[in-house]
């Protein structure tokens, strides 16, 4: 009989104190967004890998991203004419909103990666992970 009188009680509407006014909510409060690659990995480091190429035997790619959002591309294209070509790209990089991705510009160049534990996985034009025989071709590893 008292636990009935009890939730009935509390179950009056129009009586009382407002719960509402006692703990207004503040709807304007960000939620935290959550840990991501930007915030909870160690990502500055030199990451190497070699990457698929069509006319040569591959392009040996070392990407050094540094703490301050700069980074040093280079690529060396392996077995080319009997010759090695290389290229070597500076600048600054971008993440992406998510804090998952870098986007890496330069003068001639547009590179997407996607940043791992201890990798960097190279996206395609799109920016979607490369997929098939080849996908592990495009991850660069910490070094």
């Amino acid at each position: 009989m008292v636990l009935s009188v009890i939730i009935a009680t509390g179950c009056k509407s129009g009586e009382g104190s407002d719960a509402s006014s006692a703990f207004p909510i503040d709807r304007d409060v960000s939620l935290p967004t959550g840990d991501n690659s930007r915030t909870s990995l160690d990502w500055a480091g030199v990451y190497e890998g070699t990457t698929p190429c069509a006319d040569c035997d591959g392009i040996k790619t070392t990407l050094r991203l540094n703490q301050d959002e700069t980074f040093v591309l280079s690529q060396t294209y392996l077995g080319k004419n009997n010759d090695q070509v290389s290229f070597k790209e500076d600048g600054n990089f971008k993440w992406n909103d998510q804090g998952s991705e870098i986007i890496v510009e330069a003068k001639d160049i547009t590179i997407r990666f996607q940043v791992g534990e201890n990798e960097v996985t190279m996206l395609d034009m799109a920016g979607n992970v490369v997929s098939g025989e080849l996908a592990n071709f495009y991850v660069l590893r910490k070094i």
